[in-house]
């Protein structure tokens, strides 16, 4: 049994992450500030951690992240950072400290669960979201086509390797469609389409700081290609 930390000060919060993860075979542990969470994840083994971003007591939860990457005991274990905050700035800060992902609140159980399964597993798993067909170009730092996307990632195809774990920002005539400039992703996966063309790669991208808004318009635009409309 997969065994997860989960540190919040609101019991409302550990409350609800307990009801999306416990009815899914997880074993929950749970803290309601940081330094009571580095001392039990230095004591115990975790195959995830899930935190808050902003705790009391200056404690919070980008230093917990920090404290724990710097340390020897379960330094590599996966971090998603949970976080009310939806400034692209303050999610790539989370990324930036260690984190391995993020979920903004109010929780999107969905959305949590795909981003735990994925981190659990270690590899590409299919989440909840069905993808929608798309084709149309894109711009990472090359020239790169759309194939599909869903509320949680991008699935393109490039001519060049890019580095899973790296932060992509992407730009598409399709994105300004949804009036948005750019957005930005984490790769985390690329492999070469031995089907295709000898020096195409294909890519499978997470969304990074996507806000209420953007989310939504993806959403719609998803749901009203798959349902022809």
């Amino acid at each position: 049994m997969k065994k997860i930390l989960i540190v919040d000060d609101l019991r409302s919060i550990l409350i609800t992450l307990e009801s999306i993860l416990k009815p899914q075979g997880y074993f929950i542990a749970s803290c309601t500030n940081s330094i009571d969470a580095f001392d039990k994840i230095n004591s115990e083994h975790f195959d995830l951690l899930i935190t808050d971003a902003i705790m009391p007591n200056s404690a919070t939860g980008y230093t917990l992240i920090s404290s724990i990457r710097s340390g020897e005991r379960n330094k590599d274990i996966p971090i998603i950072m949970l976080t009310g905050k939806r400034e692209k700035a303050d999610i790539e800060k989370a990324l930036m400290v260690g984190a391995n992902d993020y979920s903004i609140k109010p929780i999107d159980p969905d959305i949590l669960l795909s981003k735990v399964k994925r981190l659990l597993d270690n590899s590409v798993v299919e989440s909840n979201f069905v993808h929608a067909p798309v084709y149309q170009v894109a711009s990472v730092l090359t020239k790169t086509e759309i194939i599909s996307i869903s509320e949680t990632e991008i699935k393109l195809s490039t001519n060049y390797f890019l580095t899973p774990g790296q932060l992509y920002r992407i730009s598409s005539d399709f994105f300004i469609q949804l009036e948005m400039t750019t957005v930005s992703t984490r790769i985390s996966s690329c492999e070469k389409a031995t089907e295709l063309n000898q020096n195409t790669y294909l890519m499978t991208a997470q969304f990074v700081g996507l806000s209420d808004k953007e989310l939504s318009k993806i959403r719609l635009w998803v749901r009203k290609k798959l349902s022809g409309t």
